[in-house]
């Protein structure tokens, strides 16, 4: 469990912005099959596996990529994976839960933070998706087996590709 002093918590911040300015071009080969670490003070740490991820409800969306092409991106929503970790939602996403954070690395290091009401559907009408197909086929390798989905952002700069890990961090005063 991390604890910020005000201060701290400001430094973190610019941190995390900073970090999620790198280009996403330049990323490396995923292992294929590899699963997504998930870690946090609320969630048990573990790595969630590709049958687990495919035993959750399944979504389709269409959205435009960095380059302006419409695909149909498969996978599932990044609402159901925190659901599976046991990670508060609804009713149970109030006080304390509301100063946590989900920290997206991916392969190369490359990092986005989500605040955790913008993926929750009882607070947000948007879909995240932790997508592992494109246009019916599996990711390309410089994008999968893992890419976040994020179609209602006017940039793709939290479309992170090569998921690695889910990392909940919380802020304290």
């Amino acid at each position: 469990m991390l604890d910020f002093t005000w201060g701290g918590r400001w430094l973190l911040l610019g941190w995390l912005c900073l970090a999620g300015n790198r280009p996403a071009q330049a990323q490396a080969p995923a292992k294929a099959g590899a699963g997504i670490e998930l870690a946090g003070p609320t969630a048990k740490s573990r790595t969630l596996t590709a049958v687990e991820l495919a035993r959750l409800p399944q979504q389709e969306l269409r959205a435009k990529d960095k380059d302006g092409v419409e695909h149909r991106y498969g996978g599932v929503a990044l609402a159901e994976v925190l659901a599976l970790a046991g990670i508060p939602q609804g009713k149970a996403l109030h006080g304390p839960a509301l100063t946590q954070l989900l920290l997206v690395t991916a392969t190369d290091g490359y990092q986005v933070v989500f605040a955790l009401p913008e993926l929750d559907p009882s607070f947000a009408a948007q879909t995240v998706l932790l997508a592992d197909r494109r246009d019916g086929q599996p990711l390309p390798p410089g994008n999968g087996p893992y890419q976040l989905v994020v179609p209602q952002e006017k940039r793709p700069a939290r479309w992170v590709k090569q998921v690695t890990s889910l990392r909940l961090v919380e802020m304290k005063p």
